[in-house]
């Protein structure tokens, strides 16, 4: 062999090897930035997908055959791409839609290493034997991310707080809803690779997995997920229904009468066996009376901003923005959403009319080619191509369905593009690519070629990956000193902010958030001079961010406020309750509709000495939170006595945290859940502030007497506290 064919055997070696690792995407975790789980996952797939794109591009010079030959679907997935830089190039914000964020690691420069992907994948893997070792790659990692649901499951490891939604499973996913997602589209290929299958132990393994999936995807109570799964089953027995025969129909039709009367009477079996009480019951009693308000109002968001900008929408990655513009009081979601959960929408709202025709025209090409080709391809394991075929048209069936109510992300994506590499290389009837019009570049041009290529993808990699991580990695490193050493967490977070990445809105935004809740839970208050001055730092830069209209202008808006109120409440400064006032009215006037700026304006007012002009504005606030206090006079109270301990006036702030525990004892006397958020520790300061600022023991004896009798698993810990009183006392 020559050392051209040993270079070109080498580097498809290289490349095959990386995009093995690329599957395996979705098992990445760890303290790597913001998110412990997305923004991992991405800065993984986006430095394969540039490392493996040098070495492709070397291939092609070397042998211009592993270039993709012609096809639709290449086109309709460039076409897709193209639509979202025009109609992002023509949105709010352009570098936030190219670059994304650091909580999700997508934006546009996500879906160009999609691309890249997708094109390699086309250009290299010819014969169909070559899909199912990918298809292997895919499903083993899907296991193992179930076994790491088990591990959840058993509480023997939560993988970063991946296990937060409790009952429901996530495995090494960031929530489960994401989880489930992504199960469905593996559970599908791995039924390819057991009908594909010869041998006998892999047969049982594929089984395994299967079993393995299926018990993760219910327990992870992701409806959606098992919605599209019904339905990619569904479409998979339409298929192949003229094939079967006649006792297999009538077999299959009975099953599907047994299943539709179980599904139908399902509330009543479960009550005749008493299993209300079971997370797996009550999720699946929830679809009977789904609840879908948070849904709708979110749609209703991405089509009255539709309606705004029809033709090519608001830009990718424009969500945040447009949730925050176009919230109004009655909706029953919170204020920040960066999804309105359900890719059509979001699609409409990002990219308009014309992205949404892209959107479908990928999808409408798939379930062609599919149908048209599947019949005439030869398949696996002697069995027939429409059986492959109607698997994987199943595939697309579910990821569409459940995309109704949910959202892709990396793993989904993933998989998506997988799938249609092996519909384009296998279902279609490409066109041959003429390479020798372009000419073979001399072996100089080729040194050129690679170098420019390798230069320029070592730049992109330190720059979107590299530098961003490594700033981002600070705040987990550092966030364990908080509750014991203020000064050095904010050493920590100050360095991170220092860095200058492309994602420093992000990494400000997080600074400002952890001061913020550090200073108002007094973890910092032998620090407060220093936490403010590193808010004061930051401020410039949430104001261009303002002015730029970049993600979430809500919660800059939010910060800005605290900042100039926290800034007054440390140096006493009146100028900065006129910066807040300043800043609450712009807030108002982008959205006069939520809720927290109406408190903040209270808290304001009341630190202005306004004070009933203070307590009218919390009292608004509650009015309109649809999700929070509303009609709660226990939260409204608390949120009081608050802007009253901002201001320093302990006796009005007593007579507020009293009433919001007497109308919470109250509650809890007629068996009714908690109405004040944490109700442990508001009770331990509430006692402690009797004490400390008052002297009057007998208060403070009286509410951790009546909290150990609304919340009798704080008994230990607030007897704790009452002996240390009376020591202290005597």
């Amino acid at each position: 062999m020559d050392m051209a064919g040993k270079s070109e055997r080498n580097l498809v070696w290289a490349i095959r090897i990386g995009i093995g690792l690329i599957l395996f995407t979705p098992l990445v975790l760890g303290p790597f930035g913001l998110n412990m789980s997305e923004y991992p996952k991405a800065v993984f797939f986006r430095s394969l997908a540039e490392l493996i794109f040098v070495f492709y591009v070397f291939l092609i010079l070397l042998n211009p055959a592993y270039i993709p030959k012609k096809s639709i679907l290449l086109f309709s997935v460039i076409f897709f791409d193209a639509i979202l830089i025009i109609a992002s190039i023509f949105g709010v914000n352009f570098y936030r839609s190219f670059f994304g964020d650091m909580a999700r690691g997508e934006g546009i420069i996500l879906y160009l290493h999609l691309l890249v992907f997708f094109i390699i994948l086309l250009g290299l893997f010819r014969k169909k034997e070559d899909w199912l070792w990918l298809f292997r790659a895919t499903v083993i990692a899907s296991g193992l991310s179930s076994l790491a649901a088990l591990l959840q499951q058993g509480k023997l490891a939560s993988f970063y707080g991946m296990d937060l939604a409790g009952a429901r499973l996530s495995g090494t996913l960031s929530n489960p809803d994401l989880f489930g997602s992504y199960l469905v589209l593996s559970i599908f290929l791995t039924f390819f690779l057991l009908v594909s299958e010869r041998k006998k132990n892999w047969k049982a393994f594929w089984i395994f997995l299967i079993v393995l999936n299926f018990y993760t995807l219910i327990s992870s109570g992701t409806r959606a997920a098992w919605i599209g799964f019904a339905f990619g089953i569904i479409s998979i027995y339409v298929l192949n229904y003229r094939n079967l025969k006649y006792k297999t129909k009538i077999f299959s039709l009975l099953a599907i009468l047994a299943v539709s009367v179980l599904i139908l009477f399902f509330p009543l079996l479960i009550e005749k066996v008493n299993l209300e009480d079971s997370s797996f019951s009550r999720r699946i009693l929830s679809i009977y009376n789904i609840e879908i308000s948070d849904r709708l109002n979110l749609w209703e968001i991405s089509f009255r901003a539709f309606k705004d900008k029809p033709i090519l929408g608001w830009g990718f990655e424009s969500f945040s923005f447009v949730s925050d513009k176009y919230f109004k009081t009655g909706y029953t979601i919170g204020t920040y959403f960066d999804r309105p959960h359900n890719k059509v929408m979001e699609i409409l709202a990002s990219g308009g009319i014309i992205g949404l025709a892209g959107y479908f025209l990928i999808f409408f090409i798939l379930f062609y080619l599919i149908l048209k080709y599947s019949k005439l391809w030869n398949g696996y394991n002697n069995k027939p191509g429409i059986l492959f075929g109607s698997i994987i048209f199943g595939f697309f069936v579910s990821g569409f369905i459940q995309n109704i109510f949910c959202f892709d992300h990396i793993g989904t994506y993933i998989l998506f593009f997988l799938a249609t590499g092996f519909v384009n290389n296998n279902f279609s009837n490409l066109a041959g690519a003429d390479f020798e019009k372009f000419g073979k570049p001399s072996s100089a041009g080729k040194i050129i070629i690679v170098c420019a290529v390798s230069v320029f993808m070592a730049f992109v990699m330190y720059q979107i990956n590299i530098k961003p991580t490594v700033a981002a990695m600070y705040f987990p490193a550092y966030i364990r000193y908080e509750s014991s050493d203020f000064a050095t967490a904010l050493s920590g977070y100050k360095i991170g902010i220092s860095a200058k990445t492309l994602y420093d809105n992000d990494l400000v935004i997080a600074f400002a958030d952890r001061s913020i809740f550090l200073l108002e839970n007094s973890y910092g208050q032998y620090a407060g001079d220093k936490a403010v001055e590193g808010l004061l730092g930051v401020k410039p830069i949430l104001y261009e961010a303002i002015i730029k209209k970049d993600m979430r202008p809500c919660n800059v808006y939010e910060l800005l406020s605290r900042i100039d109120e926290w800034l007054y409440i440390v140096k006493k400064d009146p100028n900065y309750l006129g910066d807040m006032e300043k800043d609450i009215n712009r807030a108002l006037l982008f959205n006069s509709n939520i809720p927290v700026f109406y408190r903040l304006r209270g808290e304001m007012e009341i630190l202005q000495n306004e004070n009933d002009d203070g307590e009218k504005d919390i009292k608004k606030s509650c009015e309109i939170d649809s999700r929070g206090c509303n009609g709660n006079e226990a939260e409204l109270y608390k949120m009081i006595g608050i802007a009253y301990f901002k201001k320093g006036d302990i006796e009005s702030t007593i007579k507020n945290f009293q009433k919001t525990l007497d109308i919470d004892y109250a509650a809890r006397k007629k068996g009714l859940p908690p109405t004040i958020e944490n109700p442990g520790p508001f009770i331990d300061s509430v006692a402690i502030m009797y004490y400390n600022y008052f002297k009057d023991f007998k208060n403070s004896k009286e509410v951790y007497k009546k909290g150990i009798e609304a919340y009798p698993e704080y008994k230990n810990f607030f007897e704790q506290r009452l002996n240390m009183m009376m020591l202290g006392s005597d």
